[in-house]
This record gives structure tokens, sequence and C-alpha cells, in this order.
């Protein structure tokens, strides 16, 4: 009987050292499985839905592009995740992890930019401490035309590595969705904001997303 009890104990204590994150090993992250996958953006509600056939299995704030012109709104639009840019520089901020989804062009034809996923959008301080611009995402739709996720969803996007990932912006169609009100990089008084809501302050507009 004593031995059994010894063998017993034994076959916990090495069931419990295989756990993950015994012995301060971190567990692998679990991501889902990119070909069953999809990615759907609303602009109404700034949410990213990841999907497995038809469950929604993870949601993200985001915040898109400011609606009130052409040339500053996300347009509906159904493809893929293409090629990973990483950090880039536009509109006096730097914006990392970016994945590059589109080139937009107006309904001229003229050339509008480029539509990316990326993280929130910062500068530097003097010490070389990233400013992160964070308070419209999941909010307001603010961007330049760019879909924008706070800084650890966007590793969390990364290390998924969605390229190939079929995904779906749709439209904004206003809603109820209180946004800013721009007219030339100026925030206006426009219509009334929802209790506890903090309306973000815009980055400056510009001629592309």
């Amino acid at each position: 009987m004593p031995m059994t009890r010894v063998i017993l104990a034994l076959a916990v204590a090495l069931g419990w050292l295989l756990l993950p994150g015994a012995l301060g090993v971190r567990a692998e992250p679990q991501f889902p499985n990119k070909l069953s996958s999809r990615i759907v953006i609303s602009q109404d509600k700034q949410r990213m839905f990841i999907y497995q056939g038809d469950r929604i299995i993870r949601e993200f704030p985001i915040s898109t592009g400011w609606p009130g012109v052409r040339r500053t709104s996300t347009p509906a639009w159904t493809g893929q995740i293409n090629k990973f840019w990483g950090t880039f520089s536009s509109f006096g901020t730097t914006q990392d992890l970016g994945y590059w989804l589109f080139t937009d062009y107006l309904p001229d034809g003229s050339w509008n930019g480029d539509i990316l996923i990326h993280g929130a959008p910062y500068t530097l301080d003097e010490a070389g401490k990233k400013l992160y611009i964070t308070g419209q995402i999941g909010n307001a739709p603010a961007s330049h035309g760019c879909i924008q996720m706070l800084p650890d969803d966007a590793q969390w996007f990364h290390e998924w590595d969605p390229v190939d990932v079929p995904i779906t912006i749709e439209p904004f169609t206003g809603g109820t969705l209180i946004y800013p009100k721009i007219v030339f990089g100026a925030q206006l008084t426009g219509g009334p904001v929802t209790q506890g809501q903090a309306v973000p302050t815009p980055e400056p507009l510009a001629t592309q997303p």
C-alpha cells in the first residue's frame, strides 16, 4: 500500500510538471486556424471581429477613417490581409505592426494612399518613450482611412500572422455612432456627446489615409 501511494504521488507530480506554464515556462498563445478564419471590420460598431466558421472567437476595438469626407474615410472592401509593412510614419506620427490591405483611389481615379491595419499612432518624448494616441480606438472613427488597433491587440494580431486571411470591411452607415466633426484638422462643436463618452482629439487631416 505505501508503495502504491508513492507511485501515485510521483505520477501526479510528473503530470503537473508537464502542464503548460509549469516551472516558469510560458504556454504558447493559442491562435485561430487561418484556413477557416475570416475577419470582419464593423465601422458602425468600431470593432474587428475574427470568425472561425460562423462563430466569433475574438473581438477588438478599432478606429477607422473619419467619414466626414471621402478622402479620410475607410472604403468598404473585401479581400485578404496582404504583406506585413512593419513600422512606418505618416501625418506626424509613427505606427507599428502595419499590414497592407489595398491602395485607395478616389472616384475621379486619383491616388488616395494605402489602407493598412496597424497599431495605435504615437510620438516619442524626449526620452524616446512612445506616447500612444488611443482615445479614439473603439470610440470613434478618427483615422485617415487606416484601421487602428490598441498596441497589445496589434501585437496579438502580428503574432497570429494573418497574411492571406479573408477580410471584409463593412461600410460606415452612421447609425447612432457619434464621431468627431472635423474640418481641415480642427475639431468643431458638433452633435451631443453620450454621457461618459470621450470624443478623442483627431489626427490632423491630410490628402491621403
